[in-house]
């Protein structure tokens, strides 16, 4: 069950790696933040390296969505059987990053 949590939060951090990304980043909730640390398309430019990995918003939620997925992997014991699971958690994640995209923009 745990598995199907931390597909919920990388569905989440994928959305927001989205309004992070495009043209929406005006029209978010994160319009007011600097955008040096917060748009991916000006971030970029002033992104800090730490050990090679670029330091800025998008990076964060990146690395937090694939932590999360290979977490949920590691975890992962069957609820219902593979297939099923398997169905539940893409809904789930379409479901999630719907929502959460909407719930972001403006």
């Amino acid at each position: 069950m745990i598995s199907y949590i931390l597909i919920i939060l990388a569905a989440g951090c994928n959305a927001v790696m989205d309004i992070l990304e495009n043209e929406n980043f005006s029209s978010s909730v994160f319009r007011n933040l600097n955008p040096k640390w917060w748009y991916k398309r000006e971030s970029w430019k002033y992104a800090k390296k730490v050990f090679g990995w670029k330091y800025d918003g998008w990076h964060v939620f990146k690395s937090a969505m694939v932590t999360l997925l290979v977490t949920a992997i590691v975890l992962y014991r069957p609820v219902f059987s593979l297939w099923v699971d398997f169905l539940l958690m893409g809904g789930i994640w379409n479901a999630t990053f719907s929502f959460t995209y909407k719930k972001l923009k403006l």
